[in-house]
């Protein structure tokens, strides 16, 4: 029995081995990929029919294509597997009955089994697939086509918030609803980091991307398929700026609710600003239940419903009108490095957008049309988006100069807050916030949170007239700051 144990001990490495120089992971994956892109072919609501059928039926052939290249490998494999257990019964080394008999025993397949699962865990620690994406969207396929089926259509999406407000009030009547704090900027105006601030204070609470995909249902998502989740390994986000996130990393996704019940906001490829006769009863009814079921859903029942939205910057009017005890933090960074850094990501995204459809599709999904190829720029009033390229810096200078004009237009019920000031003395800066939001702090310190160096930027790019005209509105906006201002 020694001899036909090692005799199949053998048959099975060569047959590993054979898998593995075939490439057959790699074909199969290829295999699910195509999968995946017919599948996402017949849910995207943009392509035209035709544009559909062409793509389906591409999809169709390369997984016949798939399908027989995994079979021919895997054929070639057992003939060699088979091929050493023959050659050595007709060596009379073992007999080529009882090595099959050997490795048909389900306490062999199970040892067997076990040790090729470890080998290749073993092996996937050493060297980690470099294909896989480092950011918060290295999803599975299986994850992204579930992804796809809860985006997949407007009217289902609108019929699971539905649902959801339904079973949240059905079980929990009686949940007071507290007045939400939206914090709003440019995006690279340091959104994130306020929100990661306010979030340790068990005062607010925001949506995390366990929320994901379904955001129109959290309620029941966190109920039937969320704790299924699991945990997963921090990773940075997408924008490569060192934040790191997870799970339960807070993330405000609550523009799904804004493209779901203002789509005529989106067309013609701008945003609109949202003006105060712009209010949408379902729309608003939703929101404000969201921001009661978002509170319960992480534990905080009496806590204010926290939004991190840099897309409400075009809100500024509609969300007083719609929520009164609302509070808008609006932070404000100088705008020579916050232009620069809206370039840096346009062109980091136009790649990202560039080389993975579904990174696109994805951010799309959830509302992140601020850059690459999906850049939808709001029609701030005086900004021309023809002036200049989106390649430019100038061309985000001016969209600064406009959106903070929109600011400055409603900056009497905004709390702004300069960037310079949460790195420079940031716990100082967050506690005058707290007090003006009235939220308690515990004397917490918030430094960690900040970045301290200086936020410096080349200059010289930008047109002198552009930046005296931003340097003039950023000095009359830092008037109005929490600090030093009003």
């Amino acid at each position: 029995m020694t001899a036909e144990f090692l005799v199949s001990v053998i048959a099975v490495g060569i047959f590993a081995f054979g898998l593995y120089i075939t490439r057959i992971g790699q074909t199969a994956r290829n295999v699910s990929q195509n999968a995946y892109h017919g599948i996402a072919t017949m849910m995207d609501a943009q392509m035209t029919d035709e544009d559909k059928e062409i793509a389906v039926r591409r999809a169709g052939i390369a997984l016949l294509i798939g399908a027989w290249s995994i079979c021919w490998r895997f054929a070639l494999c057992f003939f060699f597997t088979y091929a050493i257990i023959y050659l050595a019964d007709w060596l009379h080394i073992a007999s080529e009955g009882e090595t099959i008999d050997l490795m048909l025993r389900p306490d062999y397949i199970i040892l067997v089994s076990l040790a090729v699962i470890t080998a290749v865990w073993l092996l996937g620690r050493q060297w980690p697939d470099a294909d896989k994406l480092n950011n918060e969207l290295s999803y599975s396929t299986g994850e992204r086509i579930l992804h796809m089926m809860a985006f997949a259509s407007p009217t289902l999406q609108r019929l699971a918030a539905r649902v959801d407000d339904a079973a949240f009030r059905l079980f929990h009547r009686n949940i007071e609803y507290r007045p939400p704090i939206f914090i709003t900027s440019l995006a690279r105006g340091g959104t994130t980091a306020l929100l990661n601030a306010l979030c340790e204070l068990p005062s607010v609470a925001s949506h995390t991307y366990r929320d994901m995909p379904f955001i129109t249902a959290p309620y029941l998502w966190n109920r039937l398929g969320g704790p299924f989740r699991g945990q997963v390994a921090r990773k940075e986000r997408a924008h490569g700026d060192g934040l790191e996130i997870d799970l339960d990393s807070p993330e405000a996704f609550d523009e799904v609710y804004w493209k779901l019940y203002w789509p005529e906001k989106y067309d013609e490829g701008r945003i609109s600003i949202w003006q105060e006769d712009d209010l949408q009863g379902e729309g608003a009814s939703r929101l404000q239940m969201c921001f009661q079921k978002v509170p319960y859903l992480r534990g905080r029942i009496n806590a204010h419903y926290l939004s991190k939205n840099n897309l409400n910057i075009a809100r500024l009017r509609v969300i007083r009108k719609t929520f009164p005890c609302a509070q808008i933090v609006v932070p404000i960074r100088r705008p020579a490095p916050h232009a620069a850094s809206l370039l840096r990501q346009h062109q980091n995204f136009m790649e990202q957008h560039s080389n993975d459809d579904f990174v696109r599709r994805y951010m799309r999904d959830i509302g992140h049309l601020e850059f690459g190829l999906l850049h939808t720029p709001i029609a701030f009033e005086g900004f021309d988006s023809t002036a200049y390229s989106p390649d430019s810096p100038d061309y985000w200078l001016a969209y600064w100069i406009a959106a903070f004009r929109e600011v400055l237009a409603c900056a009497d019920f905004c709390h702004i807050v300069l960037q310079d000031e949460l790195r420079s003395s940031a716990t100082p800066c967050m506690h005058q916030l707290l007090a003006k939001l009235g939220l308690d702090s515990d004397e917490q310190d918030f430094t960690r949170y900040f970045r301290s160096e200086s936020d410096e930027t080349d200059r010289s790019v930008f047109s002198s007239r552009l930046l005296a005209e931003a340097d003039a509105l950023y000095s009359e906006l830092a008037g109005k700051g929490i600090i030093g201002g009003r």
